[in-house]
């Protein structure tokens, strides 16, 4: 599993100490777990309180899986993070092998709590799951200006509504629908209503390190970026995975960013964050 302009109003209330208490992350009622047989299909069909994860990889190659969404993506229930960070430490089996995963609450949480907190507590219990976060200085990418204007198409109003990280998701009305975000393995990153800083985080996943936004600007754009694997690394892998070839005219990731955005990549030295496994087991089936 994978998000116009409005005005946000921040009010000041003071409040005495420990007046409210956190909320209660809600935990699943039931949940089952069955190891997938090799080449299952992958699948899941999710409702408030029952999450349902078909043959899911806790950790797929490009580091994108149940344990990413649970520890940096949705950690906190929402939107936490638009990064996907390295996942280290991990045995071999955690990359390969798929789990069906049916949870069930009698209250309604949200997707992204399910995802989130809620997964963690599976992962915990049923996996013995040991994880930290490190921060790190190491190789990364800055996302920098180029010499001119940045050829991105500012997000028309309504559009669609975009979700920000680190606050809930806003309701919708009838015909509206939240901004997408997604990049393909065939060499593809579309956004409809994002900030260059989620299109750095989604760019992450097609190269060898993180991207660092430098650019300072923070409006929401239609960024739409066709670029080869050849220079690409994980997109390389993935899409040989699939099958599937970037379209043979196509430029590199670097002069694809200079050329139809504008923009460009800078290598450079920067904290960066990490997801460390210090121990994991195959969970007991039920």
């Amino acid at each position: 599993m994978n998000p116009t302009c409005f005005i946000v109003l921040l009010c000041s209330v003071w409040l005495p100490a420990q007046s409210v208490p956190p909320a209660a992350t809600p935990k699943f009622d039931v949940v089952s777990i069955k190891r997938c047989q090799p080449g299952a299909a992958h699948g899941g069909d999710s409702s408030p309180g029952r999450l349902y994860l078909g043959c899911a990889l806790l950790a797929d190659v490009d580091n994108t899986g149940v344990i990413q969404r649970a520890y940096n993506r949705y950690a906190s229930g929402q939107l936490t993070s638009t990064q996907i960070i390295p996942i280290e430490g991990a045995p071999d089996w955690v990359h390969s092998e798929t789990f069906e995963i049916d949870a069930k609450s009698e209250g309604h949480p949200s997707l992204l709590m399910m995802l989130g907190p809620m997964m963690q507590a599976i992962l915990e219990d049923r996996f013995q799951l040991k994880i930290h976060r490190e921060t790190r200085q190491g190789p990364v990418y800055e996302l920098a200006l180029g010499k001119g204007s940045p050829k991105v198409k500012p997000l028309q109003v309504g559009s669609c509504i975009p979700v920000l990280v680190g606050h809930p998701s806003p309701s919708l009305v009838s015909g509206q629908h939240y901004c997408r975000n997604m990049v393909s393995p065939r060499g593809a990153v579309d956004i409809e209503g994002g900030t260059l800083s989620m299109f750095a985080g989604l760019l992450g996943m097609a190269l060898d390190r993180p991207v660092i936004d430098k650019t300072g600007i923070t409006s929401y754009f239609e960024i739409h970026l066709k670029f080869s694997a050849d220079d690409s690394p994980v997109a390389r892998r993935t899409a040989g995975d699939l099958g599937a070839a970037t379209a043979p005219d196509a430029p590199g990731i670097f002069q694809a960013i200079q050329e139809q955005l504008g923009l460009r990549l800078v290598p450079a030295k920067g904290p960066m964050d990490v997801l460390v496994i210090d121990h994991i087991e195959r969970p007991s089936e039920n």
